[in-house]
């Protein structure tokens, strides 16, 4: 039986997984979005302003057919889904608000406004790889 102490070890290493797993999904997303769906499972599933995308390669090939970004993260937040997968001790929701850029400096095709959004995925070990993992997730923007 794990003692408080592990356990709060053990949050404390999920925590720092979680935040590093966010920062590393952004700074892909936004400068090598090509490898963005290693972050997702097999069969994830993609609600984005109100469209589903179900599938790693569906999603990997929506995102990176959008034009360039640039995240800002204002908030993140995180918070076990112990509660709902009682044998899932790496499950969790997560939240994300920032603002994005479309289009890179020198583009001409793209308006290049900040967009305010709002992100919520559920993040998971995948039980093959043993890596982090996106099993679904919602991306809005705010308008």
């Amino acid at each position: 039986m794990a003692t408080n102490i592990d356990q709060q070890r053990k949050y404390r290493e999920d925590a720092n997984a979680v935040e590093n797993f966010s920062k590393k999904y952004y700074d892909i997303l936004d400068t090598r979005r090509h490898n963005v769906d290693k972050f997702y499972q097999t069969q994830a599933k993609l609600i984005w302003n109100g469209n589903e995308i179900n599938g790693q390669n569906a999603i990997g090939n929506y995102l990176v057919s959008l034009p360039p970004t640039k995240h800002h993260i204002y908030a993140l937040d995180y918070f076990p889904m112990k509660d709902l997968f009682p044998d899932e001790d790496t499950t969790y929701q997560v939240f994300v608000s920032g603002a994005v850029i479309y289009g890179t400096p020198e583009s001409t095709t793209v308006t290049k406004e900040k967009r305010l959004f709002s992100h919520i995925f559920v993040l998971t070990v995948d039980i093959i790889t043993s890596t982090w993992v996106i099993v679904n997730e919602c991306f809005r923007f705010h308008e």
